[in-house]
């Protein structure tokens, strides 16, 4: 499936956007990291995969969620992240989980739950991404299904629905009225008067 101009540039402008905010997630995970642990500062893991579900929700294309987190990933690691190259391998991690999601439904379903599933499939790739570069000692038992446990569910709330949430607000504005979104939703909107004509 072709990439149309302005769907590539909305995808590096929301990758660059969300680079930069994962840098500066990042700087805020240091002290926070340092009061609560690195398991408990689990809870804002989800950010860091914002950009997959925000892209693949908009151009709805396959590869979206891939490319949207691993190109927001290179930009959080050019900008300066304390975790260097690690910041964009874990992207291709994060980026795949979250890819996963939308081809289990043919990239068909872009709803709430595939957004949450999205979220949540990535922090299965972050977590299997850390077993990789770290061995399968790096957890014990107990300490890995506890963080497994909290990046899920951060995933599922502040990347998929706070995905949701965020593109509803720029859909409401007019900004994606030439993207895949308000098309599939202008669709369905003729389809129901015809419906309801017939």
């Amino acid at each position: 499936m072709n990439w149309k101009m302005k769907e590539v540039v909305l995808t590096v402008i929301l990758a660059v956007a969300c680079g930069v905010l994962y840098l500066g997630w990042s700087t805020l995970w240091i002290p926070i990291s340092a009061l609560v642990g690195p398991v408990g500062a689990g809870f804002m893991f989800g950010i860091w995969i914002i950009a997959s579900p925000i892209v693949a929700y908009i151009i709805r294309k396959p590869g979206a969620a891939l490319i949207a987190e691993v190109a927001a990933a290179a930009v959080e690691m050019l900008t300066g992240s304390h975790f260097g190259l690690s910041a964009l391998l874990i992207g291709v991690f994060q980026g795949l989980g979250a890819e996963i999601a939308f081809a289990l439904f043919g990239y068909k379903r872009y709803n709430v739950f595939t957004l949450m599933l999205s979220g949540a499939l990535a922090a299965v790739g972050s977590i299997a991404y850390n077993l990789i570069a770290n061995g399968l000692g790096y957890y014990t038992t107990q300490m890995f299904f506890l963080t497994l446990g909290i990046h899920v569910i951060s995933g599922m709330v502040l990347g998929g629905l706070l995905a949701k949430v965020i593109v509803e607000a720029l859909a409401r504005t007019g900004v994606l009225n030439p993207y895949e979104i308000m098309k599939s939703r202008r669709k369905q909107g003729k389809s129901h008067a015809v419906a309801s004509r017939v």
